[in-house]
């Protein structure tokens, strides 16, 4: 099916009505007023029980994130995803090294190759040391074009060595303050309960690179992959094969989930910026 904007409408409104209902419009209505309204209303007025992670980022590789942001979220516990979902999956990202911070600040996981640390997601007070420290994650660098790349999604109880990428974080040295959680539950050491395991599938994601600044893309690719994680359409064992496109309009791959928001360059307008589909066999 093409991406046509009445999809983009739908899957928007899909979104939102899944995560939180009493946001939509009581008469069904899905127009863009409707959907940037909604927007507007989580950002200035959120919830008591809201949650954000906070993730520092040294270096940005996509199909490295894709695999470290699916491991993330697949290490939640219920009531920690529950929580983030009900707040848009929302994630702060700054710029800095994890390992410089390690002696002040501890970190839930580390990317095995230290390029971010991942906290919470917790209420935004927990982190506030971290977001006051350090610098928001900028660039204006274009999200890069090239090959296609394929990751294979780890566990998220890989240790150092395994051949997943990621990691439980250290236990941080004597004086290092870890973050405080507020209301937020801790993450558990052992799998979260979910869906029978199942044998790893493949899936391409497509990225819409064609004026998109790489820190805007960040945030469309980590809530596209987080979300599907947490929906169980990304587990453990997945292949994933990143393909960065200039642009998703006209697309008719059978997607299995889309990251939709408005178009920068045309206000009016939703644009696809991040597109996960259905199984598809290895190339």
């Amino acid at each position: 099916m093409p991406l046509t904007q009445r999809r983009l409408h739908d899957e928007a409104f899909r979104r939102l009505r899944e995560v939180r209902p009493e946001l939509a419009d009581a008469e069904g209505a899905s127009d863009l007023a409707t959907l940037l309204a909604a927007r507007t209303r989580v950002a200035e007025r959120p919830d008591a029980d809201a949650v954000q992670a906070v993730a520092v980022v040294r270096h940005f590789d996509p199909a490295t994130w894709i695999r470290d942001a699916s491991a993330f979220a697949l290490g939640l516990t219920p009531e920690t995803a529950a929580a983030w979902r009900r707040s848009f999956t929302r994630t702060v990202f700054l710029a800095g090294n994890p390992a410089n911070l390690l002696g002040r600040y501890s970190f839930d996981c580390l990317a095995e190759d230290g390029s971010v640390g991942w906290c919470g997601p917790a209420p935004a007070e927990s982190s506030a040391g971290l977001r006051r420290l350090l610098k928001l994650f900028l660039s204006t660098a274009a999200f890069p074009v090239g090959p296609p790349r394929t990751v294979t999604v780890p566990s998220p109880t890989a240790s150092r060595g395994d051949s997943g990428a990621w990691r439980q974080a250290p236990t941080p040295g004597p004086g290092a303050g870890p973050l405080p959680r507020g209301a937020a539950p801790p993450r558990s050491s052992t799998p979260r309960p979910g869906p029978p395991p199942r044998a790893g599938v493949h899936r391409d994601l497509y990225v819409a690179a064609s004026g998109v600044p790489v820190p805007e893309a960040l945030v469309h690719l980590n809530h596209l992959v987080v979300e599907a994680a947490l929906d169980g359409l990304i587990t453990p064992g997945d292949r994933l094969t990143l393909r960065s496109v200039p642009s998703l309009t006209g697309a008719t791959a059978p997607f299995a989930a889309l990251r939709v928001d408005v178009d920068r360059t045309r206000p009016d307008r939703l644009r696809a910026f991040a597109a996960l589909t259905e199984e598809t066999p290895d190339d």
